[in-house]
């Protein structure tokens, strides 16, 4: 059975959908579950590609999304959550909304598996003793529709948290992708 014939959430039978280029070289088939609506590509062999450089050409809105981010989520901490403990931001590319979390007076910490901290450098998981590492909440936005095993991500994350906030782009309604 190949990785896409069945939904990595529920484990029911996904239909191909649609076919993209992605990095402008590889054709890539995807597929949706027809109980969840979960989507998924096959197998993702292109990530070290991908993930070769997290600020990509077509991505010009990088820097007004974190700061769109962090003023929203400034708002929502102080409202529902204990400011004073410590946050850790998943999948947080280069550090850049850890570093203005931080600079608002929050205890942030920065995690990425695939990119090189600029912005956040000395506030990683990586410094916080193993045993101390629970988090009021933890972000991750514009993240959970890169990976390749959501369940297990979400037990890692479940591990540290109670109250994961996340943002992931939405699938439309045509097949026009």
């Amino acid at each position: 059975m190949k990785s896409y014939d069945k939904c990595k959430i529920c484990g029911n039978k996904n239909v191909s959908v649609f076919n993209k280029k992605i990095l402008n070289k590889h054709q890539i088939s995807y597929y949706q579950c027809s109980s969840c609506g979960f989507m998924q590509t096959e197998k993702p062999y292109w990530l070290d590609e991908a993930y070769s450089d997290a600020i990509t050409s077509t991505d010009i809105g990088l820097i007004n999304r974190n700061i769109n981010y962090s003023n929203a989520l400034e708002r929502v901490i102080y409202k529902s959550f204990n400011y004073k403990k410590k946050f850790l931001d998943y999948g947080g590319g280069y550090g850049m909304f850890t570093r203005i979390m931080r600079d608002k007076g929050f205890d942030f910490y920065h995690l990425d598996k695939y990119c090189q901290n600029l912005f956040a450098k000395h506030f990683t998981l990586d410094d916080i003793n193993p045993h101390k590492r629970k988090f009021e909440l933890i972000t991750a936005f514009e993240v959970m529709e890169h990976i390749y095993d959501p369940i297990s991500l979400l037990d890692e994350i479940f591990s540290m948290t109670n109250t994961f906030i996340f943002s992931t782009v939405t699938i439309p309604e045509t097949n026009n992708i």
